[in-house]
């Protein structure tokens, strides 16, 4: 049971969410992302598509029938790498997709997330693993359930599932005698939507047909940090030295700073969440390129984690792509 691999009970939700404190905890919002003439997904019929007939010519049945509600269309690749195939994979990831009711009305949702663990094979792996089945319970326990799914509610419910995680992996490596960390990078897709929270370099893009693919969360890592000091050129970060250093992640400390954003989504737009067993050996453009020539994300994933193997497949990859239909 899940409740019995994690310590501690679940935290209570701390609403009013705080205020931002800093440019890397502002919500993410991009006006020139939105295309022209775009919808937003609440918009959008469903399939199968209203009839045309008049009211007068539908049976009652089918006129009080729910309306089906679509899911994204998700493709899920994980792989152990080329350097570590003997080891076990240490990344964890989850996609749980549903529909609940929210005053009166059906809301579709989406969980996704991606966990890079770190302090030695079984360390790293019980870290990522207690991350996700956090985040997991988390959101299942509370959306479901809750009377208030706004924007504060559901950033507040993330940030506190990130922490509850964090309390979780520091009391186990404190049991254990071990260092033990994680990385995490969550999205929560509720309607149009996109609830982001991430901790470490583990990474969530957002594609767009006519803006291609930007980066959303920020690496809490060394080089990240020498980038933005104008120290090292962007392109530096792929080969530095001290690349794999992060200063922010779930477990080394009894407290943790989470980073979370929002983005409005619309449609045929594509989540990319991704450890950095993938960013690291395939580039930005590459990576777009991939996303752009294939629609099915099931074909993007094999392609992705293909293409980190090929580019030398140091690390464990992970890579969720979701795309709104």
């Amino acid at each position: 049971m899940i409740q019995e691999a994690l310590t501690g009970s679940m935290p209570r939700l701390h609403l009013p969410q705080r205020q931002p404190s800093g440019p890397l905890m502002r919500p993410f919002s991009r006006p020139s992302l939105v295309p022209a003439g775009a919808k937003a997904i609440s918009d959008i019929p469903t399939r199968p598509a209203v009839s045309t007939k008049s009211e007068t010519d539908t049976p009652v049945a089918t006129m009080n029938r729910p309306r089906l509600i679509q899911p994204l269309e998700v493709g899920v690749g994980w792989n152990t790498g080329i350097t570590r195939q003997r080891n076990p994979n240490e990344d964890s990831l989850v996609v749980l997709q549903g529909t609940c009711t929210y005053h009166g009305r059906l809301v579709p949702f989406g969980l996704f997330v991606v966990a890079d663990g770190m302090g030695g094979h079984a360390y790293g792996q019980e870290a990522s693993r207690i991350a996700i089945q956090s985040m997991m319970q988390m959101v299942l326990q509370n959306i479901v359930t809750s009377n208030e799914l706004n924007d504060e509610y559901l950033v507040d419910m993330l940030v506190g599932g990130v922490e509850w995680a964090n309390q979780a992996i520091f009391q186990r490596g404190t049991e254990w005698g071990q260092e033990m960390g994680t990385t995490l990078t969550a999205t929560l897709v509720v309607g149009s939507k996109a609830y982001l929270v991430n901790v470490g370099d583990s990474r969530t893009y957002l594609y767009r047909q006519d803006n291609g693919l930007t980066q959303i969360t920020n690496d809490h890592s060394l080089v990240a940090s020498l980038v933005a000091a104008g120290e090292i050129s962007p392109d530096e970060v792929y080969t530095h030295p001290e690349r794999n250093k992060v200063y922010r992640s779930l477990g080394n400390q009894e407290n943790v700073e989470v980073d979370w954003f929002i983005v409005d989504l619309y449609e045929n737009d594509s989540l990319l969440l991704c450890s950095d067993g993938l960013w690291e050996m395939v580039r930005d453009p590459e990576i777009e390129r991939i996303i752009w020539t294939m629609r099915d994300p099931l074909r993007v994933n094999d392609v992705l984690v293909n293409a980190a193997l090929q580019g030398g497949g140091r690390d464990n990859v992970s890579v969720i792509v979701a795309r709104m239909p």
